[in-house]
């Protein structure tokens, strides 16, 4: 096995393995609070394109990595459907058509594109997951440990892309572990004791009412 080899399949065990800590955070705690729903949207789409990217490649670490990782997500949106974040499947179309976009460019555009398109919407809903962990109250059911590999992961898959000259995983690789490393930032402050900060300030209090002529 060549070390390009060995770094794709590093990539793709880490790829695979990174979401069952926040699996195994929500099956332990049964807590929601702290995660950020739109980000699981975004998820099935960029599963749904890496797949298809990774078979258009032949690449069977990227297939069986994307397949594992699309469980994986769709048994965490049942925990965020049972607790009312997701209210309705039809919530979950935008993921789908995301993902059929990327199919899309991959095959007529190319690598480049489907790169900087792919990363786009996992940076914005990374940035709004690290501002939930700014403001929740509780954090506990936000793994750290899921954050440590999705770091790792994109550290890997950013070493193979280099060596094998793959634009696309090159550009996702930059921008999604950059925006990895702030939501993990964020996980541990608040793991470390860290008070929650942007929080919506609580609405003032009614003003008295006068008992003889009831204005206020």
């Amino acid at each position: 096995m060549t070390l390009i080899q060995l770094l794709g399949w590093i990539g793709g065990v880490t790829a695979s393995a990174m979401w069952l800590p926040q699996l195994f955070a929500l099956i332990r705690t049964k807590d929601t609070r702290g995660i950020s729903w739109p980000i699981w949207v975004v998820y099935i789409g960029t599963g749904i394109g890496w797949l298809t990217h990774g078979i258009r490649l032949g690449q069977a670490f990227m297939i069986v990595a994307n397949v594992v990782s699309l469980t994986a997500i769709f048994l965490t949106i049942r925990y965020l459907r049972r607790d009312g974040k997701i209210r309705s499947w039809v919530w979950l179309l935008p993921g789908f058509a995301f993902g059929g976009l990327l199919v899309a460019l991959d095959g007529s555009v190319g690598s480049a594109a489907f790169g900087a398109t792919v990363v786009s919407p996992v940076a914005v809903s990374m940035a709004l997951q690290g501002i939930e962990l700014m403001r929740a109250d509780k954090v506990s059911g936000v793994s750290i440990g899921a954050w440590v590999w999705q770091v790792a992961n994109q550290l890997v898959w950013g070493a193979w892309a280099i060596l094998t000259h793959e634009p696309g995983t090159i550009i996702s690789a930059v921008v999604s572990g950059i925006a990895a490393v702030y939501v993990l930032g964020w996980r541990l402050a608040r793991q470390w004791g860290a008070p929650p900060v942007l929080k919506p300030r609580p609405a003032p209090p009614p003003a008295p009412v006068s008992e003889e002529t009831g204005a206020r």
